[in-house]
């Protein structure tokens, strides 16, 4: 938890430096046990996904989701967020860990046993695709 706080008040820190008028992405990697995959996914599609999407539909968030090691190196589970600003998205994964506190109270405990280290990393948007036209 003190790992959480500490991410959270240096983060509010670099906000002057991450903000875009095109948005923030916001990478958080984890190195995982092996053995906790199938535990780790049912608790994102289950609890983390659904209150993120919570934050989405209360425009506080773009878009989250989770992302799953198939081939590469040891960073092997990867939770990414969407949002306006940094400032919005700190504001946004501030509200998410209390809410999935209030909710499962021993998932910030169950996350610390499942995943060892972890590196998050901001950026700011730059050009884009869009949709096809006529969608």
């Amino acid at each position: 938890m003190r790992r959480i706080v500490f991410a959270v008040v240096f983060l509010s820190l670099a906000v002057p430096t991450l903000t875009s008028a095109q948005g923030v992405l916001v990478i958080s990697q984890n190195k995982c046990q092996l053995d906790k995959q199938s535990a780790i996914r049912a608790f994102a599609d289950s609890a983390t996904i659904p209150i993120a999407q919570e934050l989405v539909n209360e425009g506080k968030l773009w878009a989250a989701g989770t992302a799953y090691h198939a081939w590469g190196d040891e960073w092997n589970v990867v939770n990414w967020y969407n949002a306006e600003t940094m400032s919005g998205f700190l504001e946004a994964f501030s509200e998410l860990i209390s809410r999935i506190n209030a909710r499962y109270p021993t998932a910030i405990a169950d996350w610390q046993s499942w995943c060892f280290e972890h590196k998050d990393s901001m950026y700011s948007h730059g050009r884009m695709t869009t949709a096809p036209p006529g969608m």
